[in-house]
């Protein structure tokens, strides 16, 4: 076979990668899947796609990539064949204040440009349109209305007393003679110059229309708007009535007629600037509204107290300069084919695609193919949108209230609207968050870019999207140290008759019929001990999003799974509605903001906390590590500051924070151990702190060691390799062995939070639980966090957001372990997922639907899991 054929990978070793050798066939869909923590992610956006980034900076000019000697290689003998890489990784959601749906896929950009091309501006005071006229336009238009009438091209002037004499003078030498005051034609010099004239008018022509007169009057009026900035007035002896004003000149009455190049309105004359893509955006100041500034919500905080504590609590509300539309008024009087931009940006996309079709089709032949990138743009974004099952959205919709699968398409869509061919796509989980209804859909999208002569790698779990790859790549057989090695390559098909881990678990279900039988059933997950409900909570009037007006009643100290097609209203119910109004009710801070309200909850005195897990990252800062995050390294720091050597120094434990800037900590990196490198064209690149070499701290406080282990070696520990080295600490020990029970024994102490997994993210918080860690700490310092027991916070509500995603078959069962300890000690469970092997082990299920969108949000089911 031609090596061209191929991206051939020699001797890789980054992170646990263990000098592993591959070939990935160009112009495939390949499927990289295996434990959590086995090395995937290393082998696809560590190696793959960093090194396909390095190569394009690379074919800049030498001032661009000034930096480039310092981007580091990742860790191979050998990379051949890697076309260009592009990455859309499950981090990648950043959804500020600003953010919609229509931003992040760019459709809004195009919308942009066909309203301000297109559009109609309606003067928002009078309701009367503004539009510029061309001299031709204006020409016809009086022939049409003054047909064998007499004329005058005017233009209306006013000047103050001091001027007055020099202006005269001046249109005198350009040859005007003529001007009409105070209802009297009079000559120019005998205009009295020593006064101010607030309106005067200067007259350029006289004409008496008739047949070949259209000529003259085009070229005066032309003129005149030539001269006088654009404005021109048109007076006729002969009424009309379609004219708006009148006035009386020698004893004659005449029709006033008034055209401006620029926009103005008709009636009140207000001037307006050109509509352009930047005053029809939220995010440029020509366009936001100056409220909100582009929000579409005004955030104000509420003061509460409970337990002689004091709180504040954000809350968000309509701006009501906008009604939330996030424009000013004047953005918002562009009209085009009888709506505004925020009422296209509200329609759901389905609705949109229709009525982009029939306004293209109402305008004239020149704007249809002026404007013919501009909706080809559109609607093909809104195809893929709707391809991907998420049809039922609608482009205001801002990315924090969406759903992690919805927007994880949202991001999957600006990929595959880019239109590049012979590109390398790295794709990470992106069926995550789906129903298994919506798994095709995205295996259909992913399987178009390929098609298109793309090179796809995806990172994926999911047994129907694993079948349906060209190439199953699997990394294992463990996590962490435990990994990094490829237990498997080959077909779909091989790989069900395998002895891999994977191949293991897709054969459990091959007894069952079906075309579906080789995808495993849910039973094969190991069984629980279900519970009855003893307490409810009751919902009355929910209202978000597409739920309106339903009552819902949610068991308490049991596991409950909330199930339903995506799209059909779980997060609105869960995440904007539920969690909030508990949160008001409980006198706690919610962390966000939310769409949703909720008229009245019973029940509430059966919970003492409410914490909520959804998909945002647990980074809190650039240099948070799972150590600072679970509460240990206050403890290490302490055992480190206790040593002889340190005291001898006189170190405290500050010495060994990177998080204090007295401490010890590295100055040029301040403890990240690496430094951001501005590309300022491109995304910032990180290289490793020359200064420390990536140690975080200044060499002398690495002198130090406990049990002949620095803070480095420390930090660069497994969990399961330092819940053995702490033997003997006991507050160490319980929160590393949270950790482990979760399945998170790989990871490392010092490692960086922005570089874990979503479903390793989702994981962490569960065992910060576990370990008795506060979650919602006002201090944002992790170094300043105090512990607590997980049970001094009373009974508390856990809602749990996709909480299997980025996790293998076999790690559900450590899922359901952490959920069942939470129910022992008293607390209640809500989850929203769509994992058949999950869900079907719930105590209650809630099915919300039946559909998407408008077709969704009731209550379908309600009742204990069969």
């Amino acid at each position: 076979m031609s090596a061209s054929r191929f991206i051939e990978l020699e001797g890789v070793r980054v992170n646990n990668l263990r000098n592993i050798n591959l070939k990935i066939r160009h112009s495939a869909l390949t499927v990289i899947c295996g434990v959590s923590g086995s090395g995937k992610s290393s082998l696809a956006f560590d190696t793959l796609y960093a090194e396909g980034q390095r190569r394009y900076v690379e074919t800049f000019s030498p001032s661009a990539r000034q930096f480039l000697d310092r981007i580091e290689r990742p860790s191979a003998d050998r990379i051949a064949g890697l076309p260009p890489a592009i990455a859309i990784r499950q981090q990648m959601r950043a959804d500020g204040p600003r953010q919609t749906l229509g931003t992040r896929t760019e459709v809004i950009e195009s919308l942009r440009i066909l309203f301000a091309r297109a559009g109609t501006l309606i003067c928002p005071d009078c309701g009367v349109s503004a539009d510029a006229t061309s001299p031709e336009s204006a020409a016809a238009t009086v022939m049409k209305r003054f047909n064998n009438a007499r004329v005058m091209v005017v233009v209306q002037l006013s000047m103050g007393a001091k001027e007055g004499p020099n202006q005269i003078s001046e249109l005198m030498t350009r040859g005007f003679t003529r001007a009409i005051l105070n209802g009297r034609t009079i000559r120019m010099e005998d205009v009295p110059a020593s006064e101010p004239l607030e309106s005067f008018f200067v007259v350029l022509d006289r004409i008496k229309l008739e047949l070949g007169s259209e000529t003259r009057l085009t070229e005066s009026i032309h003129n005149a708007m030539q001269l006088f900035g654009g404005d021109c007035c048109v007076l006729s002896d002969r009424d009309s009535i379609t004219s708006l004003h009148d006035m009386q000149i020698d004893s004659s009455v005449w029709s006033l007629m008034r055209f401006s190049r620029q926009r103005t309105c008709g009636s009140c004359q207000r001037r307006f600037a050109p509509p352009s893509p930047e005053s029809l955006s939220f995010t440029s100041p020509l366009g936001a509204c100056p409220i909100c500034e582009g929000a579409g919500v005004l955030s104000s905080v509420a003061e509460s107290r409970k337990r002689r504590k004091s709180q504040t609590m954000a809350i968000a509300s309509t701006c009501p300069g906008c009604d939330g539309h996030r424009l000013n008024r004047d953005a918002l009087a562009t009209q085009l084919g009888g709506c505004t931009l925020a009422d296209v940006a509200a329609m759901e996309i389905m609705e949109l695609r229709a009525w982009l079709k029939g306004t293209q089709s109402a305008l004239t032949t020149d704007l249809q193919e002026g404007l013919k990138s501009a909706f080809e743009h559109a609607t093909r974004r809104l195809e893929f949108l709707i391809d991907c099952g998420i049809g039922y959205l609608s482009l205001d919709r801002s990315m924090k209230t969406l759903s992690g699968g919805e927007a994880q398409r949202a991001m999957l869509t600006t990929a595959l609207g880019s239109g590049l061919i012979n590109t390398l796509y790295v794709l990470d989980e992106p069926t995550a968050g789906l129903h298994a209804i919506d798994t095709q859909k995205i295996i259909h999208a992913v399987r178009r870019l390929q098609q298109q002569g793309n090179t796809v790698v995806v990172v994926e779990h999911d047994p129907e999207f694993i079948l349906a790859a060209d190439e199953v790549i699997e990394i294992g057989p463990g996590a962490g140290d435990e990994g990094g090695t490829v237990t498997f390559q080959g077909s779909p098909q091989e790989l069900i008759t395998s002895k891999s881990i994977t191949g293991h678990e897709l054969t459990k279900g091959e007894n069952r019929a079906g075309p579906e039988s080789s995808i495993p059933a849910a039973a094969d997950v190991p069984g629980r001990t279900t519970q009855a409900p003893e307490h409810w909570l009751k919902l009355f009037d929910v209202r978000c999003h597409n739920i309106q007006n339903i009552d819902v009643e949610i068991p308490l100290g049991v596991f409950c799974a909330v199930t339903g097609v995506s799209g059909s209203g779980k997060s609105s119910l869960v995440v904007d509605a539920l969690y909030p109004s508990l949160c008001r009710q409980l006198n706690i801070e919610p962390q966000g903001t939310f769409d949703g309200t909720i008229e009245r909850i019973e029940g509430t005195g059966k919970i003492d906390n409410v914490v909520m897990l959804d998909q945002s990252p647990v980074m809190r800062s650039r240099r948070s590590i799972p150590a600072t995050w679970i509460g240990v390294f206050d403890e290490i720091r302490i055992l480190l500051a206790e040593t002889h050597e340190a005291r001898k120094r006189n170190y405290s434990r500050a010495m060994f924070s990177f998080n204090a800037a007295s401490g010890g900590r590295c100055p040029v990196c301040e403890g990240r151990g690496v430094v951001n490198v501005s590309m300022q064209f491109l995304a910032d690149i990180q290289t490793t702190c020359e200064e420390c070499q990536g140690r975080r701290f200044r060499p002398e406080v690495i002198e130090i060691r406990y049990r002949d282990r620095s803070v480095f070696d420390i930090l660069n520990m497994t969990s399961d390799e330092a819940f053995t080295f702490f033997n003997g600490h006991h507050r160490i020990q319980q929160r590393l062995s949270a950790v482990r029970q979760i399945g998170l024994g790989y990871l490392r102490l010092g490692q960086p939070l922005n570089s874990i997994s979503g479903g390793e993210a989702q994981r962490l918080r569960v065992a910060a639980m576990l370990a008795g860690v506060p979650l919602t700490d006002s201090d944002k310092s992790a170094e300043n966090r105090k512990s607590s027991k997980l049970t001094q916070a009373g009974r508390t509500l856990f809602l749990l957001d996709e909480p299997s995603s980025g996790l293998h078959l076999r790690d559900i069962h450590r899922l359901l372990n952490c959920i069942d300890f939470l129910l022992q000690t008293g607390h209640s469970v809500v989850v929203i997922d769509h994992d058949d092997a999950l869900v079907s082990q719930a105590d209650w299920k809630i099915e919300i639907g039946p559909g998407p969108g408008k077709l969704g949000g009731q209550v379908v089911r309600s009742g204990p899991c069969c």
